[in-house]
């Protein structure tokens, strides 16, 4: 079997996000969901069926072994009461504060659980030690049907609870009256610093790459140019950041723990989003490879580093971050499966796969899709992966003092105020939206598991009943 020689977490990831889509659906019989898991991910591996290989069947088993003990493990996870205290008297550290309708939150990680404290303005920062109490309440858990489900966001985010009719006071210093320091006040520290001493289109978009936070107005720009995901921390991102790392350590016996402590490094400092985790884990199985000298397949990496995302915590099924991002980097993946070499050709289907992958989730999240956007993304991550390295060189030897460094940094915000003026133009010569349509997204699907299977060199006989019936999938995931 082809699938389980090259990608067997591809059949694996299969069987568990069918067996998520349907959960809601059959939430009163939720004992089926591992046989539904079991059946789809030996659907996948039957597909490349060759009967020259020797053993493919044993093989055959233990995957679906391991999928139906993995599916019994996720089922238990999104059944499994919280034990939430009644009240709470604890320390902890402030992991993130956001904007939340009319009131901003504090995310807050203690010993007892995460909670999340709402206040009318933004009254704590990230990396604060505080000492808090209140009573608990239950997160939202909202109608089945609804598209958001706060329970669910915050749930993968682990936060478990609300606090209300709390009070807080600050448990950050040490008897020497010094902070105490962690990753979250390093990337708050550092979003000021950018936020005060950078030009104001620079200093955005290092925030965005560095400390996961987005400027309103720019996150704004790029919706309307189809490029919202530059602006979101992802596996792009990270790649430039390894990219970067790569041609500092290029060789030696140290190469692999460096470039494995820069790249976690990175991912903490972003605030270890979803989509940089995966990310993360799927270049930290290539690097574990590369010390075996065993290399392996981006395909079967991606897939490993979704499941394990989904073991840790099934909740992130549900978030259209972890969504996106995993499409695209299957996207990516398959590309590189069936081209091998980087050329042209490459760029311009891998492009095409990853608009036929995310379009289905993008339209229907933001109602409607940018046509620009199609042409835009052709330069945009070649753009920006120069940019936000020469901004980053700029930015850090500009913040360290180093002389005449601001020229630099005032070039980078140049170059970025002249992508803006371009993509305005283009959006302005190609306005049209592209609006979610049932009959497009399944078609977008069908094309992407056609391609997808003919990657694995699966019969055109198989392809003709794979595509079309894993298509519905679709109706699955934005219909349940």
């Amino acid at each position: 079997m082809i699938i389980l020689a090259r990608a067997p977490f591809l059949a694996v990831l299969a069987g568990l996000t069918a067996m998520l889509a349907l959960y809601d659906r059959a939430a009163s019989i939720t004992w089926t969901l591992p046989l539904i898991a079991l059946l789809v991910t030996f659907g996948v591996t039957a597909s490349s069926f060759r009967e020259e290989l020797k053993g493919h069947w044993r093989i055959a088993a233990a995957v679906s072994a391991c999928v139906f003990a993995l599916s019994l493990w996720v089922v238990f996870s999104l059944n499994r009461g919280v034990s939430i205290p009644p009240y709470v008297n604890t320390t902890g550290i402030v992991t993130g504060s956001r904007p939340w309708g009319r009131w901003y939150v504090a995310a807050v990680s203690t010993p007892q659980g995460g909670f999340l404290l709402k206040f009318p303005f933004d009254a704590l920062s990230e990396g604060d030690v505080i000492r808090v109490e209140g009573n608990t309440e239950p997160l939202n858990a909202g109608s089945h049907d609804s598209d958001f489900r706060e329970d669910r966001f915050w749930r993968a985010r682990g936060v478990t609870a609300w606090l209300t009719s709390f009070k807080t006071e600050p448990a950050e210093f040490t008897k020497n009256l010094v902070p105490v320091w962690n990753i979250h006040r390093w990337r708050h520290t550092l979003h000021l610093s950018l936020i005060m001493n950078m030009p104001r289109l620079t200093g955005a978009y290092l925030n965005a790459v560095l400390t996961g936070r987005r400027d309103a107005m720019l996150d704004k720009a790029h919706r309307a140019w189809g490029t919202s995901h530059i602006m979101a921390v992802s596996g792009f991102h990270v790649g430039v950041a390894m990219a970067a790392a790569s041609s500092i350590f290029r060789r030696g016996r140290w190469r692999v723990p460096l470039l494995s402590l820069v790249l976690w490094f990175y991912v903490l400092l972003t605030g270890a989003p979803a989509s940089a985790v995966r990310a993360g884990l799927m270049i930290q199985a290539g690097l574990l490879g590369e010390l075996a000298g065993r290399p392996g397949s981006p395909l079967n990496s991606v897939s490993l580093a979704a499941v394990l995302l989904l073991l840790r915590s099934p909740f992130w099924f549900w978030d259209v971050g972890w969504r996106l991002s995993v499409l695209a980097a299957l996207a990516i993946a398959v590309t590189m499966e069936r081209w091998g070499s980087f050329g042209w050709r490459t760029w311009l289907f891998m492009n095409f796969m990853i608009w036929l992958a995310t379009f289905p989730q993008v339209s229907w999240t933001f109602d409607t899709t940018p046509v620009v956007g199609v042409l835009i993304n052709l330069a945009a991550p070649m753009f920006f992966g120069i940019a936000f390295s020469a901004a980053s060189v700029a930015g850090a030897l500009f913040l360290l003092g180093v002389p005449l460094t601001s020229f630099f940094v005032l070039a980078v915000e140049w170059i970025f105020t002249f992508w803006g003026i371009l993509a305005d133009a283009l959006a302005g010569l190609i306005p049209w939206q592209l609006a979610w349509n049932p009959i497009i997204a399944y078609c977008c699907a069908a094309l992407f598991i056609m391609f997808t299977c003919r990657a694995f060199f699966i019969p055109w006989r198989s392809v003709a009943v794979l595509s079309p019936l894993g298509a519905l999938s679709a109706y699955a995931l934005f219909t349940a």
